[in-house]
């Protein structure tokens, strides 16, 4: 349990200090939520809302995944799929906010994405020899 918590607290700490850059870098370059023209009248008070935090979190992950891959090498496949799937969210807000794309990534291209994510990581699994996926939710507690 406690090495848990000093994991919680060092990923915490991490994403704290990749914000502090990477927000003024969003604010800089004016990364701001783009409504929809016929989307509801509620939703254009969002317009300009600062957006593309996964960017954060991503960062967060590699670097924490840089630090555990030498722990845990069982860790590098579930992060492979995080940032799989967090490469169609990039995308998808990429063209939306660059591009000025207000559809952003079509529906159909999230899903051939994801699917696509998904089968990759099936055949990494299936060649690596691992084909179960077993994550231990035990603790010395527990025994």
């Amino acid at each position: 349990m406690e090495s848990q918590i000093k994991i919680l607290l060092t990923s915490f700490i991490i994403s704290i200090l990749v914000s502090l850059i990477i927000l003024p870098i969003l604010k800089k370059l004016k990364v701001g939520q783009i409504e929809r023209q016929y989307g509801p009248r509620s939703h254009l008070a969002k317009q300009g809302t600062p957006t593309m935090g996964g960017i954060i979190l991503g960062i967060t992950l590699i670097i924490m995944t840089a630090i555990l891959y030498s722990i845990n090498k069982k860790v590098l496949p579930l992060v492979m799929i995080i940032i799989g799937f967090g490469l169609v969210g990039f995308v998808d807000d990429f063209k939306k906010l660059v591009l000025r794309d207000t559809e952003g990534l079509k529906p159909a291209y999230k899903i051939i994405r994801t699917f696509s994510n998904f089968s990759n990581i099936c055949i990494i699994f299936n060649k690596s020899g691992n084909r179960n996926i077993y994550i231990n939710t035990r603790t010395k507690s527990d025994d």
